[in-house]
């Protein structure tokens, strides 16, 4: 009998969870696990495998039309790796999220200045305005 398992690592777009895949035999299990909205290092997923095994809830798949896996040259998978983990410009729902939440602030405070700018060229107009009045009174 052989035991295979894959533990993958995502970022779903809040936050980074942790995907473990188990095949034994010809059965098919998987978990996931929530590890938190930072990218997580590599002692807590050490930790996470060698003693929090307990946290990872398996859901058994029965399905006989799974996907066999082929053996992957390592230095292919190092390839693959490499290519997924290159920034694409793809930004994430979190990212673009914050990037609106700063063009929104951005108008705010631009509109908020322009109009403190009119107020303030205004006064100085009425005090201009006022002052040559006053210095053709007549008196």
């Amino acid at each position: 009998m052989v035991i295979r398992s894959c533990l993958t690592i995502v970022f779903d777009g809040s936050f980074y969870r942790a995907i473990l895949e188990c095949h034994v035999g010809e059965d098919y299990s998987v978990a996931s696990v929530i590890l938190g909205s930072s990218e997580p290092k590599t002692s807590l997923i050490l930790k996470l495998v060698n003693n929090d095994y307990q946290r990872f809830h398996f859901h058994h798949v029965t399905d006989k039309t799974q996907k066999i896996f082929k053996r992957v040259n390592p230095k292919r998978a190092q390839r693959l790796a490499n290519k997924a983990m290159k920034y694409q410009g793809i930004s994430t729902k979190a990212q673009n999220a914050l990037q609106k939440q700063f063009e929104e602030k951005k108008k705010v405070r631009k509109a908020k200045h322009s109009a403190e700018k009119r107020l303030i060229n205004n006064l100085r107009y009425q005090k201009r305005v006022a002052k040559r009045r006053e210095k053709h009174r007549g008196h």
